[in-house]
């Protein structure tokens, strides 16, 4: 079994309900696969959400990026906003 653990950002995080979470895998899996795990675990589909940003272990990472025991997987919504003066 692996460990990794997923932290998530400004509106996935309230559609998830959660700031982070650990899941337990049986072998390593690309971050595609565990977008899977938690669309059917929480009812919300991941892998249609355009423009989001992923980072295995604080570095910018694709779907198809191979996340291992103890790994971290940050999940970055789009962000808007702000005001310039």
């Amino acid at each position: 079994m692996i460990k990794i653990t997923i932290k998530f950002f400004a509106k996935i995080k309230e559609d998830i309900g959660h700031n982070k979470i650990e899941l337990l895998l049986g072998s390593p899996t690309k971050v595609s696969g565990v977008l899977e795990i938690i669309s059917k675990d929480f009812g919300v589909d991941l892998n249609s959400r355009k423009n989001y940003l992923y980072a295995k272990n604080l570095e910018y990472c694709k779907t198809s990026e191979l996340l291992d025991d103890n790994d971290e997987l940050a999940i970055i919504p789009p962000v808007s906003g702000g005001c310039y003066e």
